[in-house]
Order: C-alpha cells, then sequence, then structure tokens
C-alpha cells in the first residue's frame, strides 16, 4: 500500500479553514477598528484644536478692539487732550470724572479685559478702570510709572510692547500693553486666570493651562497650582498623547498671537474618552451583528458539511474503543448515504476480524499451555539431576547408612513434588522444601551453607509456581558454595500495595556469593530474553523462572529483577506477582 508523504485528516482540515476564516475576520475587523479609532481620536484632536484656536481668536479680537478704543482715547479724546495741558484744578477734576466714565463703558464691552488705564505725565493724573474693585493692578501700575523716569519709559514703550507683555505682581500674574501719545500713557491689562477660565469654559474644568517660555518669566504659570510636576518632560515629547502626573492628557502646545511666550494646554484623555464612548458602543454593534452573522455561517457549515465528517470520527473512534461489532451496530445511523455506507462495510470488517481473532486466540492459548509445560519438564529433571549429584558424592564418604536413607527419602519428597500436575502451591510449601534442599546440602557440605527465611503476613497462603524459590536457591548453591567460604542464603517475603489498592507479594532472594556477572545481567533484565542470550547457557533455571512469570501474569502484573547486592556483595532478585489465595488459584 502506498502511503503519501504527508498524512492529513479531513476533519482537522475542516476546523482549521473554519479558524482561519475566522482569523481573517478577526484581523480584518482589528485593522478597522484601529483605522476608525486613530481617525476618531484624530478628529477629536483636530476639533480640540478648533475650539482652542477659536477660544484665543475671540480673546485675541477682544484685545484688539480694548487696544484700538486706548489709542483712540489717545489721539482723539479732547477730556485726555484738555488733560494732558491744563494746571486748572476744576479742569483736572472735570476731564478725570468723563475720562473715568468713557473707561467703565469701554470695560463692559471687553468680556477678556480686566482694566484700562491712562497716566498723565505733566500733571502725574492716573485714571483707570477695573472689573474687579479689589485688583492690586491699578496701583502696582499707578506706582510703576510714578517711580520711573518718564520721559526715558514714555520713550522706551513703543519698542517695548508691540503685544502684550506679562507682569508678576504680588504672586499674581498679567498681560499689559501699553500705548503713547502726546505725553499720555495709555495700558489695557488682562489677568491671566481670566484667559485660563476662558479656556476651562470651551475645553474642560480639569484642563491644565500653562503659560511659558515667556521673557519675563522664571517658571510656568499654571490655572492648577496643586500640580507642581515638571513640565519639561511633556514639552519635549512629539506625542499627542502624553503621561503627566501619573494621568494620561492629550497634549495642545500653542503660540498665542497676543503675547510672548507659548501655552501649554492638558485635556484630560478621560474627558475624551467619554465623547469616544458613543462610537465605540456604535462599533460593538457592528461587531456582535458581525459575529452572528459569522455564527451563523459557521452553524450552516456545521450542519451541511462538518456533520458527516463527525460521524466519521465517531465511528472511528467507535473502532478504537473496542473491535467488536456491536460497539459501532450501537451507533446512531446517519442521515448521509455515503457515511451509512462506510458504517456498514466497518460492520462487516471488524465481524469478519473477530472471527480471525478467535481462530489466532485459540492457537496462541494452545500454544502457551504447551509451552508452560514444556518448562516445567524442563525444571524437573534438571532438579533431580543436582540432587541425585549429591548423593553420589556422599556415598563414596563415610557417612552412616541412615543419613543417606534420610537423604534419599527427602529426594523422593522431592521428587514428588517437582513431578507433581499442581500449577501452583502455597508458598508455606514451597518453603518446606526449599528447607529440605538446604538440609540436603548441608549433608554434603557441613557448615558451609545458612538460611534466614522472613514470610510475613498472609504470604504464606500466596499461590504460586511449583520451584520458584528452590530454583534460585539451587541455583545460588550450584554456582557459589563451596568448603573455603560460609554461603549465606535470605530470602523474605511480604505484601505491598499499587494505587489502585491491588495487592502483590514481593519476594526477594538474597546470597553473600559473587554476584551476577555484568553481561548476564544485562541479558536477564531484557523484556523478552531468548535462552542463547542468558549468559554461557547453563542458567536456564533463570530464564524458565522469568518466562513462566511472564506467561502466567504478563509484563503489567508480574515482574522479576535481577540485581547484585551492595551489603551483601552477591545476587539479589525480585520476585512481584499479585496476591491470590492458594484456595482461590
Amino acid at each position: 500500500m502506498l502511503y503519501h508523504k504527508r498524512e492529513y485528516s479531513l476533519y482537522s482540515q475542516l476546523i482549521k479553514i473554519v479558524l482561519l476564516i475566522y482569523s481573517l475576520f478577526v484581523i480584518s475587523f482589528s485593522a478597522i477598528f484601529l483605522f476608525l479609532n486613530h481617525n476618531m481620536q484624530t478628529n477629536l484632536y483636530n476639533s480640540y484644536c478648533r475650539t482652542i484656536d477659536y477660544c484665543l481668536t475671540e480673546i485675541k479680537n477682544d484685545l484688539d478692539i480694548a487696544n484700538r478704543s486706548v489709542l483712540s482715547t489717545l489721539y482723539s479724546n479732547s477730556d485726555l487732550t484738555e488733560l494732558s495741558c491744563t494746571d486748572n484744578i476744576l479742569n483736572i477734576s472735570v476731564c478725570e470724572s468723563s475720562l473715568q466714565r468713557t473707561l467703565n463703558s469701554y470695560l463692559l464691552c471687553y468680556s477678556t479685559v480686566d482694566g484700562l488705564f491712562f497716566y498723565s505725565g505733566r500733571n502725574d493724573r492716573f485714571i483707570s478702570a477695573v472689573r474687579d474693585l479689589n485688583s492690586f493692578f491699578p496701583a502696582y501700575f499707578r506706582d510703576m510709572l510714578r517711580s520711573e523716569d518718564f520721559s526715558s519709559y514714555y520713550r522706551e514703550i513703543p519698542s517695548k510692547n508691540s503685544r502684550y507683555v506679562l507682569y508678576q505682581i504680588n504672586g499674581r500674574y498679567c498681560l499689559v500693553r501699553m500705548f503713547t501719545y502726546n505725553n499720555m500713557i495709555g495700558g489695557v491689562w488682562v489677568n491671566l486666570d481670566t484667559i485660563m477660565k476662558r479656556l476651562e469654559q470651551s475645553t474642560s474644568k480639569d484642563t491644565l493651562c500653562a503659560f511659558l517660555n515667556a521673557p519675563e518669566m522664571d517658571a510656568p504659570v499654571r490655572n492648577h497650582t496643586e500640580c507642581k510636576e515638571d513640565l519639561r518632560p511633556v514639552l519635549e515629547k512629539k506625542r499627542q498623547l502624553v503621561t503627566y502626573a501619573n494621568s494620561r492628557y492629550m497634549k495642545f502646545q500653542i503660540q498665542p498671537a497676543f503675547c510672548y511666550g507659548e501655552l501649554l494646554i492638558l485635556m484630560p484623555y478621560s474627558q475624551l474618552q467619554q465623547t469616544l464612548d458613543l462610537h465605540y458602543k456604535l462599533q460593538g454593534v457592528f461587531i456582535v451583528l458581525l459575529t452572528l452573522c459569522f455564527l451563523s455561517t459557521f452553524i450552516l457549515f456545521s450542519s451541511r458539511l462538518q456533520l458527516p465528517v463527525r460521524e466519521l470520527y465517531r465511528i472511528s473512534e467507535a473502532v478504537k474503543d473496542s473491535w467488536q461489532p456491536e460497539n459501532v451496530k450501537e451507533q446512531t445511523v446517519s442521515r448521509c448515504k455515503e457515511v451509512r455506507e462506510i458504517n456498514e462495510e466497518v460492520i462487516r470488517l471488524l465481524e469478519h476480524i473477530n472471527s480471525l481473532e478467535n481462530q489466532v486466540l485459540k492457537e496462541q492459548l494452545l500454544k502457551k499451555e504447551y509451552e508452560l509445560l514444556s518448562l516445567r519438564n524442563q525444571i524437573s529433571p534438571h532438579f533431580l539431576i543436582n540432587c541425585l549429584s549429591v548423593i553420589s558424592s556422599m556415598a563414596g564418604t563415610s557417612v552412616s547408612r541412615t543419613v543417606l536413607k534420610s537423604m534419599i527419602s527427602t529426594l523422593a519428597g522431592h521428587l514428588r513434588y517437582t513431578l507433581s500436575t499442581k500449577s501452583f502451591v502455597s508458598l508455606a510449601e514451597e518453603i518446606r522444601f526449599v528447607r529440605n534442599y538446604y538440609a540436603l546440602n548441608n549433608y554434603r557440605y557441613p557448615d558451609s551453607l545458612t538460611c534466614q527465611i522472613d514470610i510475613r503476613d498472609l504470604c504464606d497462603n500466596a499461590a504460586v509456581f511449583p520451584c520458584l524459590i528452590l530454583m534460585l536457591s539451587e541455583n545460588s548453591i550450584k554456582h557459589n558454595l563451596s568448603t573455603d567460604t560460609k554461603l549465606k542464603l535470605i530470602v523474605s517475603a511480604h505484601e505491598e500495595q499499587d494505587k489502585t489498592g491491588a495487592t502483590y507479594v514481593h519476594i526477594r532472594h538474597l546470597d553473600t556469593g559473587n554476584g551476577f556477572p555484568e553481561q548476564m545481567l544485562d541479558d536477564l533484565n531484557r523484556p523478552n530474553p531468548a535462552v542463547e542470550e542468558i549468559a554461557d547457557g547453563t542458567r536456564i533455571g533463570l530464564y524458565n523462572i522469568k518466562r513462566r512469570i511472564i506467561l502466567a501474569y504478563g509484563d503489567s502484573r508480574g515482574n522479576i529483577r535481577f540485581s547484585n547486592n551492595a551489603a551483601m556483595g552477591g545476587a539479589q532478585v525480585d520476585i512481584i506477582i499479585p496476591y491470590i489465595p492458594y484456595q482461590d488459584s
């Protein structure tokens, strides 16, 4: 059968197509959303720029009108001309009263201007009109003009007052512009707080305004004095959105036309966000509509195309769970003709496989029974030969006839035990014949062998194979017993439980001999070693034990591990098998 180099699942391909369509939809909408959001922010920024420009233009126009009014009064007002020429007290008083009324009427026409004044250097007369009667600005300008050298100051005003100049008076700031004519000085001033309030009214009460970089100021002038953080980092940033005092602001940096210096306006972004909320709601409605359209399309796609694929997948999962045809027959029959035909063909195929599997299983069971019988037939002659070797070696010695008779009687019991047709014996019966075997070897090699047996809990009644421990002891004695050194054998058994609560019997066999060679350990601990791989072939009993455990319990339940004990220096064999009472076996 030929396969393509790259396999794929139809169901996964359909899912990928759907996800691709959805991803394109999400990416497209995200791009549209970002574009609209950026466009709305730009439009709002430009809108507020126009609002601020309009407010500043109104302030400039108001100040220009006030400037023209002051100049017109300087040039053409008869009272002012009379005041600059006369020394008559009565005429001066009349002129001052008339000028005061004129200034008051002017002041009512300007919403931005906070005060107007005229000063006559010839007779030291100062006439002013102020919006705030408690303002200390008129007194300051009067004292300043009186303290200056009038002629020199009069000549400097035209060059220094082409725009409004910033003055700091008792911690307050105002913009002042002065004009000269015929030895008279006229002036207009506006409180800086007035300009900032106009800007706040046009934008927001939380708007932060600051005048800075004017020649006459040392530090920026702010409308919110509680904000003391440095504004220079904000000025250095070229972005529209900036962070100042842990808050986000929309930045507007403007050069007013009516004064020196710059005007920095920071509008809270939260105010702008409120304006954007309506646009976001409209976009949210648009998202919902598009999502509903996508979901309806996806549901239609699933019902018409994806559903048959899922039914095929369900049939595949049913076959994975069980190869029984009944499991597939229980599945709901599809309305799709092709899927129904595939389902019927799968059922027929599983029925054929099931019949073949039953035949193979019967053959495997027969083969397994034959292999177990063959292993038992290998063990019995092997043990018999070893025992006869012991008796033969003792027959030529000075051992008494009674001892040999006892040995032969013990051997007869062992032969009856090993040649019995029992599949299982209790661990207690196995240990009893192990002790007899130790006794046989003690006859041959007196004081050369000691044993220690420790069987705990209910292990006495555990079902084991005949000669399971006997073959291990026989192997240790055969390869390690000598008259020079004393061999010690230790056999122990105890119960263990796994995570599921199942009970196992752990049997351990230790000796103080030379241990297993490294190559033999590697061969014995392989999952399924062949008999040819077990070292030099002389330890077939160990192979038989491992093979019988694998055949009886499988790799998952029965386990045997060969190792060398570091403390005793000899061979160690650990056998773990399920606990089955001997009566139940």
